[in-house]
């Protein structure tokens, strides 16, 4: 058995310095292709980004654009998943040997897998056993009429990615995410309007706007981008 597998990626794994380190050892970004996903800006960071915001999976989002990089290292068991999927959350923890794919805190990883492809069932009843020994997996909110966003069996509940050249299903039978807990709001609860998050940036150091601008120097982006662009301070 051997399964094919990708990150999908939104935001700074693609391009922080810091996890070009896991960049080069678990992925091959010469192939990553740019496909559709329902994101937006909707998590308010910490200190390290100037308490601006950063981009999360919404059900109810329009569709923008992601990318997914291909993992260098093929899957051929269960094991392999997993480790995958610790690796991936080291470089979002900016940690070794973490030992962890969740921060109950803040998100967690999710998988998707490709529902045209035959995949072995001990290879999904082995992922749905791991994340069940993770404290506070899942804990990744949704407006009441969205829905679960992921499953108690930790799979992403969007639907399998299509490349935006060609509109094809991304060729690959496995994909891994990290889904970022949202900063809801307000009653009811709300995600931030366009105005929140670019104030957040317009008020914070020019760095931490990068962000935005480095997502769309790499084609990430989403609905609310032409809206963010006409506020927000120019690039420095």
């Amino acid at each position: 058995m051997r399964l094919d597998a990708g990150i999908l990626i939104i935001g700074s794994l693609l391009w922080d310095k810091d996890r070009q380190q896991w960049r080069d050892e678990r992925l091959d970004c010469h192939q990553s292709e740019l496909v559709s996903a329902p994101i937006r800006y909707g998590r308010r960071s910490g200190k390290r980004r100037g308490y601006t915001y950063t981009m999360v999976f919404s059900k109810s989002a329009s569709a923008g654009r992601a990318r997914v990089a291909r993992c260098s290292h093929a899957i051929t068991s269960a094991d392999d998943l997993i480790t995958e999927a610790l690796r991936l959350w080291e470089a979002e923890e900016l940690s070794e040997n973490t030992g962890r794919i969740a921060n109950a805190k803040w998100g967690c990883v999710a998988l998707l897998y490709n529902p045209k492809r035959r995949i072995p069932e001990d290879i999904l009843r082995a992922w749905a056993q791991r994340v069940e020994r993770e404290t506070g997996y899942g804990k990744v909110a949704q407006l009441a009429d969205e829905g679960a966003l992921i499953s108690k069996d930790g799979m992403l509940q969007i639907d399998w990615p299509r490349c935006i050249a060609g509109e094809a299903p991304v060729d690959l039978d496995l994909l891994l995410v990290t889904a970022n807990d949202p900063t809801l709001t307000g009653t009811p609860l709300s995600y931030p309007t366009v105005e929140t998050v670019v104030n957040a940036w317009n008020g914070a150091d020019p760095e931490h706007a990068e962000y935005f601008w480095k997502n769309t120097d790499y084609g990430i982006t989403t609905f609310q981008d032409e809206e963010i662009r006409a506020q927000l301070r120019p690039r420095r």
